[in-house]
C-alpha cells in the first residue's frame, strides 16, 4: 500500500532513478543523489562521533570490562578504585577449583599473582580511542552494542599454576578398585567396586588461566571419572558360586576307607580369575591335591621296577612290585563342576600303577653271554707300579656296570670321580708325569670291546703317537674335560661292563656281556703314508671295519684315520 499526492502520484521513491535506472534526473543524476546521500550520512557519523567524544570526555567507553569487572562509563579513577578493591576479593585474592567431590582454593599470592591496576585501567580507557578514525569507531559500536573485555595487567607466571595442578592431580588421581571376593574360612565376602578418577592436568590449568584473566577466580579440575572392569555385581554372583561349592561337607570314599572336606578346606581349594568383566571360581586340581593329602598317602603305592644283582659275570634279576595310583585327572574333573551343583559325595577312582620295568622284561633283557671281549697289555710299555694302580683303579670302576638298550656310557663321567697317581703321560707330544697315567690303556681295551660287541662308537680320539701296547688305530685316549671316549648300547639288552688287570701277565681284559645279536665284527688297519722330519716320521693310518649279522653285511668300510706324530725328545 503506499500513500498518494492530491494530484495522484505515487508518494514511493523511485530507486530506478535514484541509480540512475531512470528518466527524470537526466542523464548522471543518479550519481549526484548517491554522492549528496553519503555526504550527509559521513556528516551524520561525524555529528554522532563528536557528540559520543563529548559525552564519554574523560571516561571509559560504555561497555568495556577488564576481564569480567564492568568499568564503562567510570572515569580511570573510579576505575581503579573498583580495581583496588578487586585485588582483596575474588581472582585477585584466591582461585577456586571446583572438584569432582569438593573445592580447591589457592591464594592469589600463592599462584604468584598480583594485579596492575593503573596498567589495567589505561587498556581499559584505551578502547574507543587508539588505532586510527575507523578503528576507533569500531570499538565503539562494539562497546556500545555489545561488550568489549580487555586483559587485565597480570604478573603471573602459568608455571605455577600448572605445578600447583599437577600437585593436586597427584592427590586426585585415583585408579578405580575392581570388586572382589575373599575367603576366609566357611565365609565369602564380596569387597566392592570403587570408581577412579584422572585430571586432566592441561585443561585444568587452562581453566585457571581463563579464571584469571577473567578475574573471576573461579575454575574447574578437568577430569574423568574411571570405572572398574569388574563391578559389585559381577563380585557377588562370583561369591554365590563360591557358597554354592562351599555349601556343606564333601565326602570321599575308596577301599573302605572315607575322608572328608570341610567347607573351609573347599574355599582353600578355589581359585578367582578374571574373564572380561567377569570372576570366575573354580576348583584348583593341585590345592585340592594338597587338601587330600592324607588319602593319597594311603591309597598310593608305589610300583617297584625290577633290578640287576651283579655277581661278577653272573647277573640276577631282583622282582618288580605292583603299586596302584589315584586317577587324579579323573576324580579332579567330576569335582570341578560336582561341587558347584550341589554333589557332596565321590567315589575315588584308583588304579593299578605297574612298574617300568618289570620282572618278566627284566630276564628277556639280562645280560646272559659273552658278545665281545679285548685286551693289552701294559708290560710292553710300563710296568710303573702307580700306573698299575691306575689302571686297577679304572678297571674296579668299570666292572659291573650295567648299560640299558640305547643308554651312553662315557668313560669320563665313571672315571673322573677317582683318585689316581701321578706317572708317565703323554702331554703336547712329550711324555711327562701326570695324574691318571694309564687310564687311556683302560679306555682303549674297552673302546675295542664295545666295537667288537657291534655297539656303536660315540666319541674317540686317538693318541698323539704310536704305541706299544696297541695297534694304531684301534687306541682311543681320554682326558678329563677334554677328550671322552664314549658308545652306545645298540643291543637288545642290557650290557654288562667288565674290566680286569692281571698283574702276573701284565693283560688288561675288558668284556661285555649282553644279549646275543648274532652281529661279526672285523677290524684292521694300515699305513697308508709317511712323512719324514727331522724329529721323525709321521704316519697316516686308516681303520677299516666290517660288521654282518647273521650272514648279512651291515657295515663294511673306513671307521676312521688317524695321524701319528713322533714324540719330542
Amino acid at each position: 500500500m503506499s500513500l498518494k499526492d492530491p494530484r495522484g502520484e505515487s508518494d514511493k521513491v523511485n530507486l530506478r532513478g535514484l541509480f540512475g535506472g531512470g528518466s527524470r534526473t537526466g542523464k548522471g543524476g543518479g550519481w549526484k543523489v548517491l554522492i549528496g546521500l553519503v555526504l550527509v550520512i559521513c556528516a551524520a557519523v561525524v555529528a554522532i562521533v563528536a557528540a559520543d567524544h563529548w559525552i564519554n570526555s574523560g571516561r571509559i567507553y560504555r561497555g568495556v570490562k577488564v576481564g569480567s569487572v564492568d568499568v564503562g562509563g567510570k572515569t580511570p579513577a573510579e576505575a581503579r578504585k573498583i580495581l583496588e578493591k578487586k585485588r582483596g576479593t575474588g581472582a585477585l585474592k584466591r582461585i577456586k577449583l571446583d572438584g569432582p567431590k569438593k573445592e580447591y582454593t589457592f591464594g592469589a599470592k600463592e599462584m604468584g599473582l598480583n594485579l596492575n591496576v593503573a596498567a589495567s585501567v589505561d587498556r581499559a580507557y584505551a578502547v574507543g580511542r587508539h588505532g586510527g578514525f575507523f578503528a576507533q569507531i569500531g570499538q565503539r559500536v562494539h562497546a556500545t552494542f555489545g561488550t568489549v573485555s580487555v586483559h587485565p595487567k597480570l604478573n603471573y607466571d602459568p608455571r605455577v599454576a600448572q605445578a600447583k595442578v599437577e600437585n593436586l592431580a597427584n592427590k586426585l588421581d585415583q585408579k578405580p578398585r575392581e570388586a572382589s571376593i575373599n575367603i576366609s574360612g566357611d565365609h565369602v565376602t564380596v569387597v566392592p567396586a570403587r570408581k577412579g578418577y584422572h585430571v586432566d592436568t592441561g585443561a585444568t590449568a587452562n581453566s585457571v588461566d581463563r579464571a584469571i584473566a577473567n578475574l573471576t577466580g573461579n575454575a574447574r579440575i578437568v577430569g574423568k571419572t574411571l570405572s572398574p572392569q569388574i563391578s559389585t555385581q559381577a563380585a557377588s554372583k562370583a561369591a554365590d558360586r563360591a557358597r554354592q561349592a562351599m555349601n556343606g561337607t564333601v565326602v570321599l570314599k575308596a577301599q573302605g576307607h572315607q575322608w572328608t572336606l570341610s567347607p573351609a578346606e573347599i574355599g582353600q581349594d578355589l581359585y578367582i580369575t578374571k574373564d572380561g568383566n567377569d570372576l570366575l571360581v573354580r576348583l584348583s586340581q593341585a590345592q585340592l591335591k594338597n587338601s587330600l593329602s592324607d588319602m593319597y598317602s594311603t591309597l598310593t603305592v608305589k610300583a617297584v621296577s625290577a633290578d640287576y644283582t651283579v655277581n661278577g659275570t653272573q647277573v640276577s634279576v631282583t622282582p618288580s612290585r605292583t603299586g596302584q595310583a589315584i586317577q587324579s585327572k579323573k576324580l579332579y574333573n567330576s569335582m570341578k563342576t560336582g561341587i558347584f551343583q550341589g554333589d557332596r559325595t565321590y567315589d575315588v577312582p584308583v588304579a593299578t600303577d605297574k612298574p617300568k620295568l618289570t620282572t618278566a622284561k627284566a630276564e628277556r633283557l639280562k645280560p646272559t653271554a659273552l658278545i665281545g671281549s679285548y685286551r693289552t697289555n701294559y708290560m710292553t710299555y710300563s710296568d710303573d707300579p702307580g700306573r698299575v694302580t691306575n689302571l686297577q683303579t679304572a678297571a674296579n670302576a668299570i666292572s659291573g656296570q650295567l648299560v640299558p638298550p640305547g643308554g651312553v656310557f662315557s668313560f669320563n663321567r665313571l672315571a673322573e670321580q677317582y683318585h689316581y697317581q701321578p706317572t708317565k703321560v703323554i702331554v703336547n707330544g712329550k711324555v711327562t708325569h701326570a695324574d691318571g697315567g694309564g687310564l687311556c690303556q683302560s679306555s682303549t681295551t674297552l673302546y675295542m670291546a664295545a666295537n667288537y660287541a657291534g655297539l656303536q662308537p660315540i666319541e674317540r680320539h686317538p693318541h698323539y703317537a704310536e704305541l706299544p701296547y696297541i695297534r694304531p688305530g684301534f687306541d682311543a685316549t681320554v682326558w678329563f674335560g677334554a677328550l671322552d671316549m664314549k658308545f652306545k648300547n645298540t643291543s637288545p639288552g642290557y650290557i654288562l661292563l667288565e674290566e680286569s688287570v692281571n698283574t702276573q701277565t701284565g693283560w688288561v681284559t675288558a668284556q661285555i656281556y649282553g644279549k646275543p645279536t648274532g652281529k661279526h665284527v672285523q677290524m684292521w688297519s694300515k699305513k697308508v703314508s709317511v712323512q719324514n722330519t727331522d724329529k721323525g716320521p709321521i704316519d697316516k693310518w686308516i681303520t677299516y671295519k666290517k660288521v654282518t649279522q647273521n650272514g648279512k653285511v651291515l657295515f663294511d668300510g673306513v671307521l676312521h684315520e688317524d695321524t701319528y706324530k713322533p714324540l719330542e725328545g
